[in-house]
């Protein structure tokens, strides 16, 4: 990849799409592959650090981002309005593999974020998506896969229960997967079993986005691997799930 820098960036938009989740698209010619992400800024120096933030969606005029408000820098990212700027650092990461065949993919709460561009890019892919509450842009889903589950622990707008509980990985060629490490595990567990390849995103704090502090740094059975750098996405088998 080539140098990286941090480019100002416009907001086209900037909706919540669900209570603290919200919807960003900001202008520029921005490109990045299924499963990247972006180091987001719109302050000066406090807070000290970036949020990583996925890509959601990738149109001719700019790029999307999914994300909830947790804490000051998405509570300041979540005040912009269309015309402010903020600063992007990317697309950063290695994304997910390019597979063959029909593939399933699977993602809990903001764990959806990564899958809608992944959806875009394989000819045969079934979505699974699962919600704590009400869901939210299933519909972008449905214009792109092929077939769309979703499912709510409250049971509005789908089966009720979890996301792992429905899907089954028999019929698929390969599987990706981001959310909640007892989402991942459980998914891990069941294509394992069926001998269906499967990667994963995982979702880790982040400094510097460029591998250079460590500070994501995750155990796995080949060593210590940059979340930023060496993934977000990883093998199944690769993570030592227990630490």
């Amino acid at each position: 990849m080539d140098k990286v820098t941090f480019r100002r960036a416009k907001v086209l938009e900037n909706r919540e799409v669900a209570p603290g989740i919200f919807l960003l698209r900001v202008e520029g010619d921005h490109s990045a592959r299924p499963g990247q992400f972006y180091m987001l800024r719109a302050w000066e120096l406090d807070p000290p650090l970036s949020r990583p933030l996925s890509v959601f969606d990738l149109d001719p005029s700019g790029v999307s981002f999914l994300y909830k408000v947790r804490g000051r820098g998405t509570r300041l990212l979540s005040r912009l309005s269309p015309g402010d700027e903020l600063a992007a650092l990317g697309p950063l990461g290695n994304g997910w593999k390019g597979v063959e065949g029909r593939v399933a993919l699977v993602g809990g709460g903001l764990g959806i974020a990564p899958l809608l561009l992944s959806a875009k890019s394989v000819p045969e892919a079934d979505v699974y998506l699962g919600f704590p509450g009400k869901p939210y842009l299933v519909e972008e889903f449905r214009k792109v896969a092929e077939k769309v589950y979703v499912t709510s622990e409250t049971g509005e707008g789908g089966e009720r229960g979890l996301v792992s509980d429905l899907f089954s990985p028999e019929g698929y060629d390969a599987c990706f997967a981001c959310g909640p490490l007892g989402m991942l595990k459980e998914v891990a567990k069941k294509c394992r079993e069926a001998g269906v390849p499967l990667y994963v995103s995982l979702e880790e704090r982040m400094a510097c986005g460029l591998g250079a502090c460590l500070g994501c740094t995750v155990p796995t059975k080949g060593g210590p691997r940059r979340v930023c750098k060496d993934g977000p996405v990883f093998l199944a088998e690769e993570p030592c799930w227990d630490g």
